[in-house]
């Protein structure tokens, strides 16, 4: 803050200064700032569950154990299920590869009886077949060639998975000095907001928080029920691996509309193997599911956990999808209950013969 004897075009310098700094510093963060967001966000769901860890330690250094070794465990319920699901998820395309490699000529597989009734149709289906699969070896080569199209969307996936390796790295880097730092920080924040807006930011900063929970609550609840489900249908289609699939299905559905991936590839597998009814029953199903999961659980239950209508709590999650990325299923309700706290705080100040 400027000295009292300052002059006021000394105050304006500051501020212009200070927001300056602030802008230059958020953007040369600008590629962290999605880690330090998920940090704060695993910071603020696990806060309950870290507390009952760290008074498990004693000593001077107990905060830096305690931090350490909470922060290993977060990564690798992170890590652990996708590494898991990334190689099941590859077994399962190695062995959709050699059947069809070991399909005759360099044809692809032949196409379903009521399929090459639409001649249309099927042609346009064997064409893309052909050039996102490629298409069989000839002979005793049985092996598949690569396509152009599928030589970049390898390049374009494998470029992806590195950045979001990065970001978790420094995630988990963050998450650390977060639970290293929690006591100074639930301190030194609140009392930022409340000197630059008074003591009423106090209830924004509740509501923000429990928003962000209440998100947490929503994500983990829905995708154990979206995983439950999904492995009472595979069982029903005599998939392969269905309690596997049923679990992969849970981790991805904590991603929003990530779930797709994995009952797509089941019913993949399943139509490839020749079962198209059993593949039309995963997929439509697992459409279903994803659906009223998505846009009727999940913002039925962060709404009533952050005191938002149900509307709101879809807007939130939607629009903060759209606008941030993955981390906007939690910033959008957070922002949405905060906006819906401010609405509420003007109407109650609003007298009852007021305008």
């Amino acid at each position: 803050m400027p000295p009292e004897n300052a002059t006021t075009a000394q105050k304006i310098a500051l501020y212009v200064l200070i927001g300056a700094l602030v802008l230059v510093g958020a953007w040369m963060l600008r590629h962290f700032i999605p880690a330090l967001c998920w940090a704060v966000v695993l910071a603020i769901a696990t806060s309950s569950v870290y507390d009952r860890w760290l008074a498990k330690f004693r000593g001077r250094r107990r905060d830096i154990w305690a931090a350490l070794t909470f922060t290993v465990i977060v990564g690798a319920v992170l890590v652990v299920p996708l590494i898991y699901g990334g190689v099941a998820a590859g077994r399962e395309a190695i062995s959709i590869a050699r059947e069809f490699a070991a399909s005759t000529g360099r044809e692809p597989p032949p196409l379903p009886s009521w399929l090459v009734q639409i001649p249309w149709l099927a042609r346009g289906v064997r064409d893309f077949w052909v050039q996102y699969l490629g298409s069989a070896g000839g002979g005793a080569a049985g092996h598949l060639h690569a396509s152009p199209a599928v030589i970049e969307w390898t390049r374009v996936v494998g470029v992806e998975v590195a950045r979001r390796i990065v970001t978790l790295a420094f995630t988990l880097l963050a998450l650390f000095f977060v639970y290293l730092n929690r006591d100074r920080l639930t301190t030194q924040v609140p009392g930022i907001f409340r000197r630059l807006f008074g003591s009423s930011v106090d209830r924004l900063l509740r509501r923000v928080v429990v928003a962000i929970r209440a998100a947490v609550d929503g994500i983990v609840f829905v995708a154990v029920g979206e995983g439950a489900v999904m492995c009472g249908v595979y069982a029903l289609a005599h998939a392969p691996h269905p309690i596997l699939s049923g679990v992969v299905t849970g981790v991805f559905a904590t991603i929003p509309f990530a779930a797709p991936v994995v009952f797509g590839t089941v019913a993949v597998v399943l139509l490839v193997r020749g079962s198209i009814a059993a593949a039309i029953f995963v997929g439509t199903a697992g459409i279903v599911v994803l659906f009223i999961a998505d846009h009727f659980v999940r913002p039925v239950i962060i709404g009533e956990g952050a005191k938002l209508p149900f509307l709101w709590a879809l807007l939130g999650i939607l629009g903060g999808i759209e606008s941030f990325g993955l981390v906007g299923i939690f910033i959008g309700p957070a922002l949405m209950a905060a906006l819906v706290s401010l609405w509420r705080g003007w109407v109650e100040e609003i007298p009852a013969d007021g305008p």
